[in-house]
């Protein structure tokens, strides 16, 4: 993994969110997500002027996902159009109605 491989995910990312495309956009920060939690956090002495560090925060991701449900049902919503299960079913009773 390497750092323009993340930025390439954060900018398709954000592209989406901008385009109201919550579902890529969900797609894109659990690629992030899984690519982050498969690195591990780093320390490394630069000599004699200190350390650098380096570690990931996945609980920010969650909250971003998190959002874009949000932002995805909140969309739904107003738009008022809703998916419903429906259940057909046959009558028992038949009879003439004339």
């Amino acid at each position: 993994m390497s750092i323009a491989e993340l930025n390439t995910l954060y900018a398709a990312a954000v592209a989406a969110i901008d385009a109201g495309s919550y579902d890529l956009a969900i797609i894109k920060l659990m690629a992030i997500k899984v690519r982050l939690a498969t690195t591990p956090n780093i320390t490394r002495s630069t000599g004699g002027a200190g350390s650098q560090s380096i570690s990931w925060n996945s609980e920010t991701i969650d909250s971003l996902i998190a959002q874009c449900h949000q932002m995805k049902s909140a969309v739904q919503s107003a738009s008022g159009l809703q998916q419903m299960k429906v259940t057909y079913a046959r009558a028992d009773v038949v009879s003439d109605y004339a």
